[in-house]
């Protein structure tokens, strides 16, 4: 609340000093009181004898006033997000009074001004905050069903990612499959040309054994007539050799 920026701790005492308040500072600290849920003093009413009136000016100066600081602290750091009902139903005629009004009651004190805007702020506060809950409620309820959404879809996405992983590896092995496949028949194809090429050498080599059969048979008839040559050659060379 803006009002309590401007307030501080000596304008409190000032009011904690007083010995006969004004009756707006009276009703001021009546008004606090209430919110803070403190109970009044019974005492006798000076105008009707035999009668108790409540008095919270004593309750202010000992709970209330007592602390500048502490008080201080109170008003910023109120719970106004859950106000009593029965505290409302008791603070409830004091925003119909004419006397509990802010600009009346600064001309006594600047500190129960304060206090008074403060009060009637809460209570204005309670009622937005009351007609804004179905709002909230929904808001959290959206916002947990959110949540859980989010959550479904992390873990759905989270699936997603390890699908896509296996489907990477499996296409890293499948193109490595090919790329093998491809390699084997390669080398089918190569051995094929090979195998060829071998039959090719082996017919041929085939057709050369006859030949090669009849030239050893014709060189071992050659070499059983090498000796007579032997000597028929050396008789021409010594009959020879004089000439």
């Amino acid at each position: 609340v803006q009002c309590l920026k401007k307030l501080k701790a000596d304008h409190i005492r000032e009011v904690k000093q007083l010995t006969n308040p004004p009756a707006g500072v009276r009703l001021a600290c009546e008004g606090i009181c209430i919110m803070f849920g403190l109970k009044p003093v019974k005492k006798n009413d000076p105008n009707t004898p035999g009668k108790k009136i409540d008095d919270y000016w004593e309750t202010s100066q000992k709970e209330v006033l007592a602390d500048p600081k502490k008080l201080l602290d109170q008003l910023f750091n109120f719970d106004k997000d859950n106000i009593p009902d029965k505290v409302i139903s008791q603070i409830a005629p004091y925003m119909e009074r004419e006397d509990f009004d802010p600009a009346a009651i600064k001309k006594a004190s600047i500190a129960c001004e304060a206090i008074c805007l403060w009060t009637r702020a809460m209570y204005k506060y309670h009622f937005v905050a009351k007609a804004v809950e179905p709002k909230r409620a929904q808001l959290r309820e959206a916002e947990a069903e959110l949540a859980e959404c989010m959550a479904k879809l992390e873990a759905a996405q989270a699936r997603l990612h390890e699908v896509q992983s296996k489907i990477e590896r499996l296409e890293r092995d499948f193109n490595g499959a090919v790329a093998k496949q491809t390699e084997l028949q390669d080398d089918m194809k190569l051995c094929e040309v090979k195998l060829e090429r071998a039959h090719k050498l082996i017919g041929g080599l085939g057709g050369e054994k006859a030949r090669w059969g009849d030239n050893v048979k014709q060189l071992t008839e050659q070499l059983s007539l090498l000796p007579g040559d032997c000597i028929v050659a050396a008789g021409m060379v010594s009959y020879s050799g004089p000439f």
